[in-house]
């Protein structure tokens, strides 16, 4: 279970070519996920409104994430093999569908801080998509203040 997460710093020191570097496979390493092996999870939130994704967005929920999460493992599945990771796409649709690969992540999470808290698991995942979701409308919201011109002070919106 991981035992170390921490937010991928490229910089001179940290194992990774130059070229790796600037390609940044992860948003956040997960230094013991499974087995022992790292994981690179790379978070990224997409709107089903997009002209990517609309037309089958309106057929087949969660498809937005479906997309994007292909994506990811396209463009990180070989770099991050090269370094010995897991990739895991951490992929949120903006109105608040998670992709599977996120979902599945996220039961693992759960488990491992259910046992550490000694808490139900249904009590833990309940808790972590509250927060993960209340995070998202806060980014949305967000976006929407800034798209619209408005100027947003420090502390606006925090995740506290």
């Amino acid at each position: 279970m991981p035992s170390c997460l921490h937010k991928r710093q490229g910089g001179a020191g940290s194992g990774l070519g130059h070229e790796l570097r600037n390609t940044r496979p992860a948003d956040i390493l997960a230094s013991n996920w499974l087995c022992g092996k790292p994981a690179a999870f790379d978070l990224t939130v997409v709107s089903p409104l997009n002209p990517t994704f609309i037309s089958e967005a309106g057929r087949t929920a969660g498809s937005a994430a479906v997309a994007a999460e292909l994506r990811k493992h396209s463009a990180n599945d070989a770099k991050c093999s090269e370094l010995g990771w897991t990739c895991i796409p951490l992929v949120a649709e903006s109105y608040g569908a998670w992709g599977s690969k996120a979902v599945q992540a996220f039961s693992r999470l759960a488990s491992y801080l259910a046992t550490r808290t000694n808490s139900p698991k249904s009590k833990v995942v309940c808790s972590l998509y509250g927060r993960l979701n209340l995070t998202l409308v806060r980014a949305n919201a967000r976006a929407l203040l800034l798209r619209g011109g408005c100027s947003l002070q420090e502390g606006d919106f925090s995740s506290s």
